[in-house]
């Protein structure tokens, strides 16, 4: 998942959009399947697991940042404009402990 958002950073003329569009979709629905009757905590304990998920956990500024998300969704988007945020809320996304609509 990382390689393909770092595919999307370096294709600057969009040449390869649809390509990466795809691969990601095929790694989400993936990752979907993978998950498929985890409950909650199974997902959370799985995740916590993964040495860089439990820091991010454990981190008081991106624990502050997930307190803000859950009382005011937008603050999450303005948080996501600075990049080490966003490439640790999408560790996150990916892990599945922040779910997405």
């Amino acid at each position: 998942m990382e390689a393909i958002e770092e595919a999307t950073e370096h294709d600057d003329e969009g040449k390869h959009t649809h390509e990466i569009s795809q691969q990601m979709m095929k790694i989400q629905q993936a990752l979907l399947q993978q998950r498929a009757g985890e409950t909650e905590q199974e997902t959370l304990d799985r995740a916590m697991r993964d040495p860089e998920v439990a820091s991010i956990m454990g981190d008081p500024v991106m624990q502050s940042i997930l307190q803000q998300a859950q009382n005011n969704p937008q603050a999450l988007q303005d948080h996501m404009k600075n990049p080490a945020v966003k490439a640790k809320i999408m560790k996150l996304v990916n892990a599945g402990i922040i779910k997405t609509r």
